[in-house]
């Protein structure tokens, strides 16, 4: 028993290793939190953060099973320290990034602001669509989690209807989370 005890701790701890190593979170947006519900299958669009010399790295995948139509025109993003600055060289989509002072949608604070171009409408982000951009004097443990810290806006819905959509829980923590919740749950049926 305590053998097997050990062995689920070492592996809690390799888990743990891995996921700081990589310094790589990753998000869902599932959760409308203002507006109309986007059509096609949730989750709309899937976001990862990490760490690179001097900021992180953040790529936005709007997902191909996303309606066809709809496009991401924006996302909203709050670090517990401002960003500095960044770059988007080369990614076809991102239009603007500022709001490094703070501000307020939707009733939610945020310090960072991605404008992505909506015209021409080959331009947009649409559905299968990835951006990648970078955000410099912040890290990936700098990022405030939760359905406060990241928020698109999409676009293009049924009736111009548009949703702000929210990514309540870090894909890595809740994989992290039924892991663990697994391995314990094994633990007790062989006792």
């Amino acid at each position: 028993m305590k053998c097997k005890s050990i062995l689920i701790a070492i592996g809690v701890m390799v888990t743990l290793f891995v996921i700081n190593a990589h310094a790589t979170t990753s998000f869902v947006f599932n959760t409308v939190y203002t507006g109309g519900t986007p059509s096609g299958t949730s989750p709309w669009a899937k976001m990862t953060i990490q760490d690179i010399t001097g900021g992180v790295q953040i790529t936005l995948n709007h997902s191909p099973l996303s309606a066809s139509g709809q496009f991401i025109s924006e996302i909203n993003l709050k670090f517990n320290t401002a960003p500095t600055g960044s770059n988007f060289a080369g990614d076809p989509y991102v239009m603007s990034i500022g709001g490094f002072g703070g501000y307020i949608d939707a009733g939610l604070s945020f310090n960072a602001s991605v404008r992505f171009k909506v015209s021409p409408p080959a331009s947009r982000l649409l559905p299968g669509g990835s951006s990648t951009f970078k955000l410099f004097g912040v890290s990936e443990s700098n990022f405030v989690g939760g359905d406060t810290g990241a928020m698109i806006h999409i676009q293009g819905l049924p009736g111009g209807d548009s949703s702000k959509v929210v990514a309540p829980e870090p894909a890595s923590m809740l994989a992290l989370g039924v892991g663990l919740t697994g391995l314990l749950g094994l633990r007790r049926r062989k006792r």
